[in-house]
């Protein structure tokens, strides 16, 4: 199986967090992720949020530190 990707993308939220990735898997969308950049997240302002999950990848409801522990996270979610 091919590794994670994952793909620059703006993301249009609403508010100053607007640093996303697609992460893909053999070419498929898995899951949306955006940095947490606006003030309003406090001490998790610059993490990692998965705002959206497909497939075999549940919903998260607290930030990763990095995208290493996002794709850390990801291959554990998906058997890899």
């Amino acid at each position: 199986m091919a590794p994670l990707t994952f793909q620059p993308i703006p993301v249009r939220t609403g508010c100053q967090d607007q640093n996303g990735r697609l992460v893909l898997l053999d070419g498929e969308l898995i899951a949306v992720l955006v940095r947490l950049d606006d003030a309003i997240h406090g001490q998790d302002q610059g993490k990692w949020f998965l705002e959206a999950g497909f497939s075999l990848v549940s919903l998260r409801t607290h930030p990763f530190d990095d995208l290493d522990e996002a794709k850390a996270w990801l291959e554990a979610q998906l058997d890899l």
